[in-house]
């Protein structure tokens, strides 16, 4: 829908900004993560990319930028200084130096794309990706839902089991579900499968909301059945970040719909002492409380990455070095990853690279909350999208890699440099 317009150069240039995304979420290369791609994907891989920007400058030519101000500078520092750590650090042996090119590879050509759009352009581009990540959810909560009641459906016993109280969910691993969705890297567990249907989850929760206020049945019908396929999907995932992360960001939504900020805190607070008799209950029982706060172990594996990270405090030890540190702590049977976004980045790019990125989040969301309104849902939706990675690099460490996670993030780091007084003209002379 958002691809029609009548510039066709536009079109095809989000179209490409779509295959970008897809790309990375659908067919990331076996060689550089964990899934179970094939290994001739590593190859079409790393020649599509080129291929797909050598099509967007040929249909943008000459690239433009329209909104030059002091605040790309912080896009540019923070890639410059990326650029350099992974070129300088690419010959140490615990990093994988063509991983590290086609990380930098795919950032560069990823924010020269974005960078490129015009304002108006960017918002069609982010309506087109809420209507992705919505029907990527639905799609993929019911295909799970069914498929896990069916014959093909392969159970894995050494998985956890989310116990709260009386409530123990089996985990619902759909990577295990068959040739079609084994071949997706983002379901290749149970964390990242649930973390794709918390953005799909929230946006069927607002148009649900708003179908009510504006007593639009039909559309309340839609999104009410939606919204449960897709929380059906979250709890059979036992994924305690999807589940936590998603009734935290739902009760906010609530808060940010209401018109007054009066009653706005009125509310919040009535959230407050609620999760607090909560934590208090919790708490009764000995163990529970610690157990669901520690994530299943993820308390243990920052401590290790924290204390493998002060041998090299200041520069890091390079891209893709966090599993070797990992075993270098706790032994080869753990787990691959640290869980933990920010401390990847200080293991990996060192406490210099980690400041860098919290600057650029922090001013994400410093720039998105400025320019929220409560009768503006893009506003609000992109609000919501970078509260979901807030969330998510705490307990994942995604916004490192080449994914659908990191494209999103570099997406909405471009947008947030727009400033608010820019000139609505196209991209194109």
């Amino acid at each position: 829908m958002m691809l029609k317009s009548v510039n066709i150069p536009e079109s095809i240039v989000l179209f490409i900004l779509l295959l970008f995304v897809t790309i990375d979420l659908w067919t990331r290369p076996l060689r550089f993560t964990d899934e179970v791609l094939p290994e001739h994907w590593n190859v079409v891989t790393v020649f599509l990319y080129p291929l797909l920007f050598l099509i967007f400058y040929i249909v943008s030519r000459p690239l433009y930028f329209p909104f030059r101000s002091r605040s790309h500078r912080l896009i540019l520092v923070s890639l410059s200084y990326l650029t350099l750590h992974t070129v300088f650090f690419s010959s140490r042996p615990a990093t994988d130096a063509p991983f590290s090119l086609f990380f930098l590879l795919t950032t560069w050509m990823f924010l020269i794309i974005v960078l490129s759009l015009s304002s108006p352009l960017f918002t069609h581009w982010h309506r087109f990706l809420f209507l992705i990540l919505f029907y990527q959810a639905l799609f993929l909560a019911s295909y799970a839902l069914l498929v896990s009641f069916g014959q093909s459906y392969i159970p894995i016993d050494n998985l956890q089991w989310l116990r709260i109280g009386p409530i123990a969910l089996p985990q619902l691993y759909v990577g295990e579900q068959g040739s079609f969705l084994r071949l997706a890297s983002l379901t290749n567990n149970p964390n990242a499968f649930a973390a794709w249907l918390v953005p799909g989850g929230l946006m069927a929760w607002i148009e649900a909301l708003r179908a009510i206020t504006t007593s639009a049945w039909r559309r309340l019908f839609f999104f009410g059945v939606s919204l449960t396929l897709i929380f059906g999907g979250l709890l059979a995932s036992a994924s305690q970040t999807g589940i936590y992360s998603f009734f935290l960001l739902a009760l906010l939504t609530t808060v940010l719909l209401l018109p007054s900020r009066r009653l706005r805190l009125q509310v919040s607070a009535c959230y407050i002492i609620g999760v607090a008799i909560v934590l208090a209950a919790l708490s009764l029982k000995p163990g529970l409380l610690l157990r669901l706060i520690s994530l299943n172990g993820r308390l243990d594996l920052w401590q290790a990455g924290l204390a493998a990270s002060a041998d090299r405090f200041w520069v890091g030890h390079g891209f893709g070095a966090a599993t070797t540190g990992l075993s270098e702590q706790l032994g080869e049977e753990t787990l691959y990853t640290f869980h933990s976004t920010p401390i990847v980045f200080l293991y990996e790019f060192g406490i210099i690279g980690l400041l860098l990125y919290v600057l650029c989040f922090s001013f994400i969301l410093f720039r998105l909350i400025r320019n929220y309104r409560f009768d503006d849902v893009e506003s609000l939706t992109l609000l919501l999208l970078i509260f979901w990675l807030l969330l998510l690099q705490f307990t994942e460490s995604i916004l490192i890699r080449p994914s659908g996670f990191y494209f999103i993030w570099l997406s909405l780091l471009a947008y947030a440099t727009f400033r608010r007084d820019t000139p609505t003209d196209s991209t194109h002379t």
